[in-house]
């Protein structure tokens, strides 16, 4: 079995490959999926992640969640205890309310945004470099999602966005790792 590490580079670097206009088109794919998901449909708090590197992207997403009255939670990356970890806002403003923040990616301004507690998120729409078929999950490797899903509530509906090149056959699973309850790409849903 190859390493986390292994698969890491693999995926990044065929996920870099992509062109543009094909994460555009499988984005939109995903996006279509996502909105006729059950879980998706009756979820009224939302946490999402603004894309980066050609990862799927999700600002027709927040676009939609919005026109629909749910809570749209975005990740902002903080340090605590000499570890760092994210906490869930939601922006008052998306126009004014994020800016660039750690790695570059959008974040929400603290001071624009609303605190949202993990224990009232409905779903988590997960970033991952890899998922296999078992629900596990590579992520960059800080562990922020593993430690964050660990202050949610129990049936917190946790759903990896991919494209079909980041699903492998499977990946090495270590204790504190937490996996998908489902993963859509743009070809199927896959629910565990």
């Amino acid at each position: 079995m190859k390493s986390k590490k292994e698969i890491r580079k693999e995926i990044l670097d065929s996920r870099k490959a992509l062109p543009k206009d094909e994460v555009i088109k499988r984005s939109n794919k995903i996006r279509d999926r996502l909105l006729n998901f059950e879980g998706f449909i009756t979820s009224k708090y939302v946490m999402l992640y603004m894309d980066f590197a050609n990862e799927v992207m999700t600002d027709a997403i927040i676009e939609y969640c919005l026109k629909c009255d749910k809570i749209v939670a975005l990740p902002l990356i903080k340090s605590s205890g000499g570890r760092k970890k994210i906490d869930a806002y939601q922006p008052k403003d998306y126009a004014l309310a994020l800016r660039p923040g750690t790695y570059g990616i959008l974040e929400p301004v603290k001071q624009l945004s609303l605190k949202i507690e993990p224990d009232k998120i409905d779903m988590v729409l997960t970033p991952g470099v890899a998922f296999d078929l078992k629900g596990s999950r590579i992520g960059y490797g800080a562990g922020y999602y593993d430690f964050f899903f660990q202050q949610t509530r129990d049936n917190c509906f946790k759903l990896g966005l991919a494209f079909e090149l980041q699903i492998v056959h499977s990946i090495p699973k270590e204790e504190h790792d937490v996996s998908m309850d489902a993963i859509i790409t743009e070809d199927r849903s896959i629910l565990f």
